[in-house]
């Protein structure tokens, strides 16, 4: 560019840079390019104290963004940072900064690293800033000529150059930009950022300032004044006037008239994933919730947008029934008492409905494990999808040129936001909104959510530390996780006390909180849950319902009830619509929850492994609750669905029944052999069967267990549905010789081999086991 290319930019100088740009920071700038585009960055340091300084304006824009966005009104697809480890800050890091060990040698903060994204004027994630313009210019400030590329009122970006816009050897460059349409978002090191304003407020007393921020003062507060005043008696000076942090600045650069134009919220969640998956790795639930290289994860994220933004949802199944923050690696099975289901749930669910395998749908004893055949799987997606109704054969993504035939979990648009919504929308009219329904409205699921409900609504806050309760089951991201970390920590404090004869620590307020949670609040909602799916809140039916959720609410049961569905709507053909599959599968097992054999007793308690019920029998005889035994969930929630208290809801769906129940036969002789082949497992360690010589030993376990098995599961099937122990067992045998065609699945599965079948290995000291 030269200076007959400025086309008016040098107007620009009758303006102050100063008058649509309230921050800015100066520093060394780069570039860094591959095929894939380039990212500009700017190298600088923030720091503490020196109020008025452009460093220390720096340090307050970094703040984290549950402080500077409305997190609670965004889009999951705009979600940018993992949670912030408040217990982690507070206990790890700060102590670095104020109390390090006598002997340690200099310590160091990493770069901290954000990027520049754009913002609407209510504060929400914009699609691009402002077409740029180009212009050479003097600033006063600076005393210097820079290339400038300004982006209306948003920012401004000056490198430094002579009058004829030649870029000079010194790689100095400014960057102005205004709050109110650019925001800095923290990429990488959000808690070393934290650790220092968590300090500077502290000592400045200025918690009360941040309107976003001060309900986590007392995440900090006291850690921080006893590393201080650790500190001092260690005769150590505290001086944070000399602590800098190192700041990268990144910007998508943007020349005028270029196309297409940088979507920068979509490239920083890229960034955000890139950074990280080389860093300590983030939680599975926050991959899913960032990442936009699989649609497997999109979907799942579909799934929380529409909890979140559908009013219908808000009343069925409110957000804060799902947990979708847990810190931890990989998690099945919810850990909060309070939720109904987990991120991690919802995402399997969406890969068993929508992507398969076909075999899992179909074969009752083809296994959850095992290396997926994403060809296979990508082509249900389409047919499940319907996808030859929303894209010609051949179409474009923004440049890129896409095959119908070659849409999968890896392969989709997303660069034209019009087919990226057609593909969500169908995902959710077809499969989404079914497995949000069958987790709110089956009968245990629908009762637990009134109860959460019911909670939220009665539960009037008295003072800070209920608010922090409060706030920490319903509203807070990640705060639940810090104050059970905060309360263990005073514990773990406690105990040194007693033991080394000093005074017991007080307990903090973050502590305290957790122990309305734990004291008050997790015993009532547990009482209310019992009495509204049982009907009764006497200690018996609390125990009672305490135990279904344990097996309910877990991996197994959800995706085994997905699984359900997904085969039954496998069975009704393509031609059905699944939302309606769901709707009549919730009836049906609603139906048959609430009906029984007699007039004194329903169904309830079917999914019980014991009960104090005079005459109990279970039938649910599995060994554990681990998630590839979802498959014989998936039998438990049939046997419901298909039992005659139901039928009539299946001929008004038009599901041919005939194959419906040879389907649950097959389910039903798959969870007998596995039942079986677990207790002849145990029988091996009986001293009858040891004493046997070692050929018989075998035979004579599975003879025990045969006959155990057999006679259980008539027991529970004459209690259930009112059978007669002769026909019972009739059932229960006729099921183990393979009686009973299974029509409708006779098709040959491609990739189908041996590996497919159960996995039965018994791991003794599983920690599933119940």
């Amino acid at each position: 560019m030269t200076t007959s290319d400025m086309s008016g930019g040098l107007g620009g100088l009758s303006l102050s840079p100063k008058q649509h740009y309230s921050n800015v920071i100066d520093g060394i700038y780069g570039t860094f390019t591959t095929p894939a585009g380039k990212i500009c960055y700017l190298q600088t340091k923030a720091r503490i104290g020196h109020a008025g300084s452009k460093h220390s304006q720096l340090t307050r824009s970094l703040v984290p963004a549950r402080e500077a966005l409305n997190i609670q009104k965004m889009d999951f697809n705009q979600l940018l940072q993992r949670d912030l480890d408040d217990h982690r800050i507070a206990t790890k890091l700060i102590p670095y900064i104020l109390n390090p060990p006598v002997n340690s040698l200099p310590g160091f903060y990493p770069p901290v690293v954000a990027v520049l994204l754009p913002f609407d004027h209510s504060q929400q994630p914009a699609a691009n800033f402002p077409p740029p313009t180009a212009s050479v210019e003097h600033d006063h400030e600076y005393g210097l000529h820079f290339r400038t590329r300004t982006h209306g009122k948003a920012y401004r970006i000056q490198y430094f150059s002579d009058a004829q816009d030649n870029l000079q050897e010194l790689p100095l460059a400014v960057l102005r930009w205004n709050p109110d349409e650019a925001k800095l978002v923290i990429m990488d090191g959000q808690h070393r950022a934290m650790s220092l304003l968590a300090i500077e407020r502290t000592v400045s007393n200025s918690w009360h300032t941040a309107q976003n921020g001060k309900r986590y003062a007392p995440f900090y507060e006291d850690h921080v004044k006893k590393w201080i005043q650790k500190a001092k008696d260690a005769g150590q000076s505290v001086d944070l006037s000399n602590v800098e942090l190192p700041v990268t600045i990144c910007w998508f650069p943007e020349e005028p008239g270029q196309e297409p134009r940088p979507r920068p919220h979509l490239a920083a969640r890229k960034l955000f994933v890139d950074v990280n998956n080389t860093a300590k790795p983030p939680s599975e639930a926050r991959l899913v919730l960032l990442s936009d290289t699989e649609l497997l994860n999109i979907f799942a994220r579909e799934l929380l947008n529409r909890l979140r933004k559908d009013e219908h949802w808000g009343e069925q199944f409110p957000l804060y029934g799902v947990e979708y923050d847990n810190p931890e690696r990989t998690v099945t099975t919810p850990r909060r008492w309070s939720v109904v289901t987990n991120l991690e749930i919802l995402k399997d669910s969406v890969h068993r409905a929508v992507f398969g395998p076909e075999k899992l749908l179909t074969r009752p004893t083809a296994s959850m494990q095992g290396r997926p055949d994403w060809s296979h799987m990508n082509k249900l997606m389409r047919e499940r999808l319907e996808v030859g109704k929303l894209f010609p054969s051949e179409f474009h993504d923004g440049p890129h040129r896409m095959m119908r035939s070659a849409l999968g979990n890896h392969v989709f648009p997303i660069n034209d936001d019009e087919l990226h919504r057609k593909l969500l929308d169908a995902f959710y009219s077809r499969w989404g909104r079914g497995i949000l329904h069958l987790l709110s409205e089956v009968l245990p699921y629908r009762a637990h959510l009134d109860a959460l409900k019911s909670r939220y609504t009665d539960w009037n806050t008295a003072n800070n530390i209920q608010d922090l309760a409060k706030d920490a089951l319903f509203e807070g991201v990640g705060m639940f996780w810090t104050i059970e970390d905060g309360d263990a920590l005073w514990k773990d404090n406690k105990k040194d006390a007693k033991e080394s004869g000093r005074d017991e620590p007080p307990q903090p307020d973050i502590s305290r909180a957790w122990s309305i949670l734990e004291d008050d609040e997790k015993p009532h909602f547990r009482r209310l849950r019992a009495k509204m799916y049982l009907g009764a809140e006497d200690d018996a039916s609390k125990v009672d319902a305490d135990n279904l959720y344990k097996s309910l609410i877990t991996y197994a049961a959800q995706v085994g009830v997905v699984l359900a569905w997904a085969s039954i709507h496998k069975i009704a053909g393509a031609g059905a619509e699944p939302f309606d599959v769901a709707c009549t599968l919730s009836k049906a097992i609603n139906q048959a929850l609430t009906s029984g054999p007699v007039m004194s007793r329903d169904r309830r308690r079917f999914m019980l492994k014991s009960s104090t019920v005079n005459g109990f029998h279970p039938i649910n005889e599995l060994p554990r609750l681990e998630p590839n035994l979802s498959v014989f969930f998936r039998y438990l929630w049939l046997e419901l669905a298909f039992c005659e208290d139901a039928a009539d809801l299946w001929k008004e769906q038009g599901i041919d029944l005939d194959a419906a129940r040879c389907f649950l036969c097959d389910c039903r002789k798959a969870y007998l052999e596995f039942v079986i082949e677990d207790r002849r497992k145990q029988h091996m360690r009986d001293a009858e069967v040891r004493r046997l010589p070692e050929a018989d030993q075998k035979s004579k376990a599975a003879s025990l267990a045969f006959d155990e098995v057999v006679e259980s599961q008539a027991q529970a099937h004459a209690y259930w549905f009112g059978l007669k122990i002769a026909d019972a067992r009739s059932l229960t045998l006729a099921a183990l010789s393979g009686d009973g065609a299974q029509p409708g699945f006779d098709e040959e599965l491609e990739g189908d081999d041996d590996s497919t079948e159960i996995d039965e290995a018994v791991d003794d000291d599983d920690e599933f086991q119940i």
